[in-house]
């Protein structure tokens, strides 16, 4: 009896032993890939996941969804969340001492990504700039004026008479550089500048030229036969860059803007400001982003957006140069005003690939550590000046470049 029990018992358990591989043999994960959607986990296969025209993934499209480079050259369209970030499951504040160290690239690393799409390296033609700045315009309904009237222009829209230029210096996009140029183009400048002295060029040598501070002497005729033009980036390296050098405890020749540095910590933290100076305190970036959000992006005009410092639609410039081809398209301009031995450095130059710029990958990593909401709300800020020339999202292989082909 004894031993037909034990065989009983043998045979139970060789059973269970099957049932439990059965049960393991259902519930295995298929080869399926999964994306972070507003809801949560959505599951898809290999085949689901389709290429753009420009030769990069988006997770997940269903039929007759544009892209997100499409979503941005259409004013009327918002961009969710999970077009808007990366995908990602970190939403821990970033600070610059934990990702100072960016990931080393080979030669061959470095090959291969610069040869992704070449064809972006080629600089825009102005007949589509121009028509990119209609839109971003129309956007906002509003149009050009029929005369250009560069009189109502703020105080970083400068004249040079001697020259016979205008320029609107965009803080973060290069402007400490140009202004240089111009003062030496304008005879006002002759010293060499110690690079680390650049802020400089914003005191009174160039305070005079201002256009507000030109109106006793020049009129909108004046200014009209003047060539005219400005620098414009992309708003994610423009706000990273803006936080680096001005916010950041890194050491940057642009100066930084420690009240507000401050001013961040101590209302984001709940800290007095006292005790934020004593301990020598920085925000995060994710504190930065989250400040921008709070405030709309009314705050300084290091970190305000692009469009709202330029003088459109009041005037329409005769030259627009995106920082990221300021290499190829610097030296038209200052052969147009007469300046072809000065240079003009800035993040970018001709000797280097704007997709490898530090600001650039900084901004791929930072920003893919944010909360999807909060990308969503610094591109709502930021939208206009995304339109502005249809800039490439942080997600794409391309980024920081403009998508123009």
């Amino acid at each position: 009896m004894a031993e037909k029990d034990v065989s009983l018992s043998k045979k139970t358990i060789f059973l269970l032993v099957l049932l439990c591989l059965f049960v393991v043999y259902i519930l295995r994960p298929s080869k399926r890939t999964s994306i972070i959607d507003v809801e949560g986990i959505v599951p898809i296969s290999e085949s689901e996941l389709i290429t753009d025209d420009h030769g990069f993934t988006n997770d997940l499209i269903p039929d007759n969804e544009p892209t997100f480079e499409q979503k941005l050259s259409e004013p009327s369209t918002q961009i969710s969340s999970t077009d808007a970030v990366a995908k990602h499951s970190t939403t821990a504040p970033i600070s610059t001492s934990e990702n100072t160290d960016l990931p080393e690239q080979s030669e061959s690393d470095t090959n291969s990504n610069s040869q992704k799409n070449d064809l972006y390296l080629n600089p825009p033609t102005q007949e589509w700039i121009d028509t990119q700045f209609e839109k971003a315009l129309s956007d906002l309904g509003l149009h050009y004026n029929a005369v250009n009237k560069w009189s109502v222009c703020g105080m970083k829209t400068y004249y040079f008479p001697k020259i016979n230029t205008i320029f609107t210096g965009t803080p973060k996009t290069g402007c400490s550089n140009w202004i240089e140029a111009l003062l030496r183009a304008e005879g006002d400048l002759k010293k060499d500048l110690d690079p680390t002295k650049i802020k400089k060029v914003h005191g009174a040598i160039s305070n005079r030229h201002r256009i507000p501070k030109m109106l006793y002497q020049y009129d909108d005729a004046t200014f009209r036969r003047a060539f005219s033009f400005a620098v414009v980036r992309n708003p994610w390296t423009r706000m990273v860059s803006g936080y680096r050098d001005k916010l950041s405890d890194e050491e940057t020749q642009g100066g930084a803007k420690r009240s507000i540095g401050v001013k961040i910590v101590s209302e984001m933290r709940g800290v007095d400001i006292d005790s934020v100076k004593t301990n020598h305190l920085y925000p995060t970036f994710a504190e930065y982003a989250e400040w921008l959000v709070k405030h709309r992006g009314n705050v300084n005009v290091h970190f305000s957006p692009q469009n709202e410092t330029l003088c459109i639609p009041h005037a329409k410039y005769d030259m627009i140069i995106p920082l990221e081809y300021s290499g190829p398209l610097g030296p038209e301009v200052l052969k147009r005003i007469h300046a072809d031995n000065a240079s003009v450095l800035g993040s970018y130059d001709k000797s280097s690939d704007p997709r490898l710029a530090k600001s650039a990958l900084y901004a791929k990593q930072w920003l893919s550590e944010l909360n999807s909401d909060l990308v969503e709300e610094l591109y709502s800020i930021y939208r206009t000046d995304f339109t502005l020339l249809n800039y490439s999202n942080f997600t794409h292989p391309d980024f920081p470049l403009p998508l123009h082909i």
